[in-house]
């Protein structure tokens, strides 16, 4: 998902100009990667920590994007105006890359020392 949306953020340029229905199918898949991310979620929360703190660390993870959403916003104006709308994008293709990244070198194991 991580890298779908990154490769999704790098090519906004093009989307922006290929017209109105490109355009319109890229924000779609854009969205797309949101909710599938938050489609994932408890089920790696579950394999990672265990089905007994699903509903904990769920409930944290939402926390977080609630507290995120607002810090991002202030941050997104003010880079707004230092990198503009192409360079916020390529700044949040990067961002995703590192976590797709991160995703691939994530070695969870279980209390019996078995991989995730």
């Amino acid at each position: 998902m991580t890298c779908l949306m990154a490769s999704l953020y790098i090519t906004h340029v093009f989307a922006e100009s290929a017209g109105k229905p490109l355009l319109f199918v890229w924000i779609c898949l854009i969205f797309m990667t949101f909710s599938g991310n938050f489609s994932l979620f408890p089920t790696a929360i579950a394999k990672t920590f265990g089905p007994q703190y699903v509903s904990i660390n769920y409930g944290v993870l939402f926390t977080s994007s609630a507290v995120a959403g607002p810090i991002g916003a202030l941050l997104s104006t003010f880079l707004l105006q230092k990198l503009h709308s192409y360079g916020i994008f390529i700044l949040s293709a990067g961002l995703s890359f590192i976590s797709f990244v991160l995703s691939l070198t994530f070695n969870a194991r279980r209390v019996n020392g078995k991989l995730v």
